[in-house]
Parts: structure tokens; C-alpha cells; sequence
């Protein structure tokens, strides 16, 4: 094991619990706290440290110096992966769904100035990149040195689940609290959670695309492969604006004047639609009086460039009065 892995998790802070100042939540006798996991290092925070944590020290066990994953150009987990490469002196490789002739995101542009090199996929054959044969026919064709760590994109694979139990296993008396609510993508970070949430504690995830049928089934089979039914969890359906990365007027508002009331840092892709999910919830008494309430917060702010000029459109669209946008 490296020395730099040492210094590395040295330097990931503890989760922070930030009780919510919130006038609706005060209204509806409520308390909420956020879990800050965005706060936890400069640049490897939120779930998608967690997700990679366990995968990281794999591949140093096993000797790899070359670590390999998938996503898009604005992916908060290829971001990750590349600032744990400069920081733990590793070759990491990007395979990036698109083109390269576009001018690199905001993101893929820091991913390059850490060391990652990347390869672009048409979405043809971005199709397969949870096939293993065809990550050994990427290793030849881009003569990637082995051995080569593989992880899946969002690093959604069995230890990226068992990294996101520790979410709440890091969190000081989690038990004390009736509701925990988390973004979902993937539902890596949401299985993680559920297996190790307490049997009196209601678990809700919100996804951020269509997928809810596709999304539960993959929960439950992580919790299969877990061994465990861990506590009871429903994903809130309605809130993904219709799409991932899909966003709407009345979203950027509410994003605005939550930021604003509640001086928290909000991305419109994950947590904006996370906390317009749990201040509806609330309102509209579907979470009880009296509840204390665990939001956690999975990061992704490096995400909100990518998003400038739609969030500038919305903004606009709301100052000048009109109700939509299309």
C-alpha cells in the first residue's frame, strides 16, 4: 500500500452534520439536518469518494498502476477519478461517451490538467461498457498497460456500494434520525445507505432520471448481493424534471432561493431536485410532524459549469416574468 494512500485518507474529513434553518421546516415541526459530503476534501468529495474509496485500495493491493472507467463529459465520477490519480501518482483513463472533436467540458478540461487520458465512444459502443471482453478489446486497442483496473461507470460496482454504507456509518447517532433521503443515479449510493439504515428509519431515494422500474430492481439486487434487506426505502418518482440533467423554471427558482435562504451550495442535477423533493414532501405532510430528517448531501458542485448557460436561460426566463421555458 502506497504511502500517498495513507496521506490521501488522512486528509478526507469526517462528514459534517449541518442542521437546516429553514422556514417551512420550522412551520411543519420538523427538523433537517444535511449531511455535507461535499465538504469533504477539495477535490475527491461527496458519494463519489465513497464509491471509489474501496475500488482505489483494491487496485493498489493488487498492484495496478493503470485504473480505467466510463462517462460523460460532465461526470462527477470520472472527475473523481481523475483527482484521485493525481493524488495517489496512478495512470487513469477516461473512455468518454461522445465525440472529441467538442470543445472538453469545464470538467474533462480539469480531468486532462490531473493526468487522465482520454478516449472517446460513439454510443454504439458505449453500449457495452459493462461487458468485460469488451474492456480487454479497449486495453489493446488503446494499448493500456497492464494490469488494468477496471471500474464501472459511476463506479457502481459491488465495493462502490459497500464504500456508500459507510455514509452513514460515518455519520454520528444516524440512528437518531426517522427519514433519510438521498439523490439517486445509478442506486448505488442508495443501496449502500438502505443495508445499513436501522429497521425504524424510512430510507427515500430520488432519482434524477426516468427509471424508477429499472432503478428498483437494481436496489434490491444490490441488496440481495449485500445480504441484507436493511431498512424500509421508496424512491420519489416525480421529481426528475423529466430527465437527467433536465431542468425547469420553477426548479432553478426553487434552487436559487434555497441557496439564497439557506447558504448551501445546491447542483441543479442532483441535490436541487433532492431538497425541492423533501421541502414538498414536507409540505405536503407526507413526512410527518415532529420528524427528524437526515439529507444527504452527495456533492457534484463541479457539475453546476456544465450547466451555466441552461441555468443563465432559466434565470433569464424567471426575470423576465414569463412561467415556462422550452
Amino acid at each position: 500500500m502506497s504511502n500517498q494512500w495513507q496521506v490521501l485518507t488522512e486528509q478526507i474529513a469526517k462528514p459534517n452534520l449541518q442542521r437546516l434553518n429553514y422556514p417551512l421546516f420550522e412551520q411543519m415541526n420538523v427538523q433537517v439536518w444535511v449531511l455535507r459530503l461535499d465538504e469533504l476534501h477539495p477535490l475527491l468529495s461527496g458519494n463519489k469518494w465513497y464509491k471509489l474509496k474501496n475500488n482505489l485500495q483494491t487496485a493498489l493491493q493488487q498492484g495496478c498502476q493503470n485504473i480505467a472507467s466510463f462517462g460523460g463529459a460532465h461526470s462527477n465520477h470520472l472527475h473523481a477519478l481523475a483527482a484521485a490519480g493525481k493524488l495517489l501518482n496512478l495512470n487513469v483513463t477516461g473512455f468518454i461517451r461522445g465525440y472529441g472533436h467538442q470543445p472538453l467540458s469545464p470538467t474533462l478540461i480539469d480531468a486532462t490538467e490531473w493526468g487522465m487520458q482520454l478516449h472517446w465512444l460513439n454510443r454504439l459502443d458505449y453500449q457495452r461498457r459493462y461487458e468485460q471482453i469488451y474492456w480487454q478489446e479497449l486495453a489493446s486497442r488503446f494499448s493500456l498497460t497492464n494490469p488494468v483496473y477496471w471500474i464501472p461507470e459511476g463506479g457502481s460496482n459491488l465495493l462502490g456500494v459497500q464504500g456508500c454504507q459507510d455514509i452513514l456509518l460515518d455519520t454520528p447517532n444516524y440512528q437518531q434520525f426517522d427519514t433519510i433521503v438521498a439523490a439517486c443515479g445509478t442506486g448505488a449510493t442508495l443501496a449502500g445507505m438502505i443495508s445499513v439504515a436501522k429497521p425504524h428509519q424510512q430510507v427515500l431515494g430520488v432519482p434524477v432520471l426516468k427509471a424508477e422500474p429499472w432503478l428498483q430492481q437494481v436496489i434490491n439486487d444490490w441488496l440481495i448481493k449485500l445480504g441484507t434487506q436493511g431498512a424500509q426505502w421508496q424512491l420519489l418518482s416525480d421529481y426528475h424534471e423529466g430527465g437527467y440533467a433536465k431542468l425547469s423554471t420553477e426548479l432553478v427558482a426553487f434552487m436559487d432561493d434555497f441557496i439564497q435562504t439557506t447558504k448551501i451550495p445546491l447542483d441543479p442535477v442532483y441535490t436541487a431536485k433532492m431538497m425541492k423533493a423533501v421541502v414538498d414532501q414536507v409540505k405536503n405532510k407526507k413526512i410527518a410532524s415532529g420528524s427528524r430528517i437526515l439529507v444527504a448531501h452527495s456533492g457534484g458542485l463541479q457539475g453546476c459549469r456544465g450547466m451555466k448557460q441552461k441555468l443563465t436561460k432559466f434565470r433569464d426566463t424567471l426575470s423576465s416574468g414569463a412561467s415556462s421555458f422550452d
